[in-house]
């Protein structure tokens, strides 16, 4: 009896203290969505892994290990990421989201092998379309197997009547047919500052570089409002698809950004964009005077995007010294110095970031020291160099004496390397050119953007572009201007964010930003090259917005 008795006291004793520890054990907090079972990279500044994040409206709540988040946590929904590499949502800190989105409904002469398959293109194009205005983006002479001579010879035979209007790849050359050319009235004594246009003795060849090109620009047809809607929708879908979840579009009319504030705030666009309007200080004025647009959180809108020069392969690029395979030429200024001073000036005095298109030595010079006259050392304005593409060794330190970011886009030196090696050849201006790796020991972070649709949209090219630096044709280019696995994520994320000044809402995966993922097939961080590796899962604001199927949603608990 004295031994049931103790029994009996005993499992009292312990009733009681299971029954304490249950009623004060904390209750678990309901969330909308649990991810578990993952390799999340969180990109924070112990640049952590963790395997599990608690989302609630939008918003990171909780990052830890599975035990931790399962144990705190019960969620209306949960994915099991089955071990697969979680980024930060990729950031496109340098893209033509509006453009890209618009090629879509156009003419696309990337796949042109040559010249005169390029016309074979668009004659079905033109076949199929009957349009009035014949408009295409996307030839590269590099890429063609049988070179050509560029000239619109062939165009104004077959469209003598309908303008054509055929815009090279990088967006700073096109070649035009006579009609275009007479409805621009560009003849054979049109000088236009800034610009270049091509000829051969007394003939036009319609071959238009920069400011040129940009006169018959003034006179393409005006997409409908339907076609603008259906662009920045496509272009979100492709945007989603490819694994970024925040896009910076690099220059933009008033009319395109307010209808991106109208089309995000109905929800008809999800995407988180960043914006660069062009220099029109009349627009200007207005977008800072709508309150509504600069306090819509999807929209960031605190820049202004410049162009200095053209493009290298458009021998438009501004060098110090003339191009190796035309001694003629040395580029393009696109506008006097007092218009740069007088922009620059108007962003200082507006709390603005400047973000200027510098490809040549010449023009990243004179644009760091125009900068560099306003910014006076240290700041936090975040004014950006976009491209970089050419920088002089002597003005490396021109970036880390005024806080200038550099923004590049890794997949050009692995697409530009056998032309940059035509342009610049041997001499002392290729030392500087894709100087990646340099440029990140200057200032302490870069931002990797693609620039689409000059480049392919892919973020995972990215990366390998700026780790391996392999060309399609297998030849490393520069190996010693590689930037490691670490960083080149860093400058797809946390530093991409920094360089939009979103930093505090994206870039890394820590509790109170927003609910922002990549979920990839395989580990770009260990995988040797881009190979298989695809993207199978995008995540904004907590919402699923694209997946391949490999991984999916469940409202059962693990």
């Amino acid at each position: 009896m004295k031994h049931l008795k103790s029994l009996s006291n005993f499992l009292f004793t312990a009733a009681m203290v299971m029954l304490y520890i249950g009623c004060n054990q904390k209750p678990k907090q309901l969330v909308d969505l649990i991810l578990y079972n993952g390799n999340i990279y969180t990109c924070d500044t112990a640049f952590n892994t963790v395997s599990a994040v608690a989302i609630q409206g939008g918003d990171i709540v909780a990052v830890g290990d599975d035990k931790h988040i399962l144990k705190g946590f019960e969620g209306k929904k949960y994915i099991d990421l089955n071990q697969k590499p979680t980024y930060p949502g990729f950031i496109d800190a340098h893209s033509h989201f509006y453009g890209y989105g618009n090629d879509l409904q156009e003419l696309d002469l990337k796949p042109s092998t040559s010249f005169s398959d390029m016309i074979d293109l668009t004659v079905a194009f033109a076949q199929k379309a009957q349009p009035n205005f014949i408009v295409g983006r996307g030839w590269n002479e590099e890429n063609w197997v049988v070179k050509g001579t560029i000239n619109k010879t062939r165009l104004d035979i077959l469209f003598p009547n309908i303008p054509v209007f055929l815009q090279r790849v990088d967006g700073h050359a096109a070649l035009c047919n006579q009609a275009a050319l007479d409805l621009a009235n560009i003849d054979i004594n049109t000088f236009i500052e800034g610009g270049r246009i091509e000829k051969i003795g007394p003939f036009l060849t319609g071959l238009l570089v920069d400011k040129a090109a940009e006169r018959v620009m003034q006179y393409l047809p005006e997409p409908s409002l339907e076609q603008k809607v259906n662009a920045l929708i496509d272009a979100q879908n492709a945007c989603y698809e490819a694994g970024l979840t925040t896009v910076t579009d690099a220059g933009l009319d008033q009319d395109i950004i307010v209808l991106m504030d109208s089309l995000l705030r109905s929800e008809a666009l999800s995407i988180q964009l960043y914006v660069m309007s062009n220099p029109d200080t009349n627009a200007l004025n207005a977008l800072i005077g709508n309150k509504a647009l600069m306090q819509n959180q999807k929209l960031g809108f605190h820049s202004v995007k410049l162009y200095a020069d053209g493009s290298l392969g458009s021998r438009g690029a501004l060098l110090k010294v003339p191009y190796c395979d035309d001694t003629t030429q040395i580029g393009l200024m696109q506008h006097p110095i007092a218009f740069y001073e007088s922009i620059v000036d108007y962003c200082f005095k507006n709390n603005l970031q400047v973000n200027t298109h510098c490809i040549g030595d010449s023009a990243n010079k004179l644009l760091l020291n125009i900068y560099g006259a306003r910014l006076k050392g240290e700041n936090d304005l975040r004014w950006r160099i976009e491209h970089a593409q050419v920088v002089d060794p002597e003005n490396f330190s021109l970036f880390s004496q005024y806080a200038v970011i550099p923004s590049i886009q890794p997949t050009h030196a692995t697409s530009d390397a056998s032309m940059a090696q035509k342009r610049l050849c041997d001499h002392s201006t290729m030392n500087g050119a894709y100087a990646y790796k340099s440029l990140l020991e200057e200032t302490g972070l870069v931002a990797f953007g693609t620039d689409f649709p000059v480049e392919s949209i892919d973020p995972i090219a990215t990366f390998f572009s700026a780790v391996k630096r392999r060309t399609k044709t297998g030849e490393v280019f520069k190996p010693e201007e590689a930037i490691n696995p670490k960083n080149a994520l860093l400058a797809m994320t946390k530093w991409a964010a920094y360089a939009c000044r979103l930093d505090d809402k994206i870039g890394s995966i820590e509790v109170g930003k927003l609910a922002n993922f990549t979920v990839l097939s395989e580990d770009m961080m260990t995988a040797y090259d881009r190979g298989r590796i695809s993207n199978i899962m995008t995540i904004s604001d907590g919402n699923i917005v694209f997946s391949n199927g490999t991984i999916s949603l469940n409202a059962e608990k693990p």
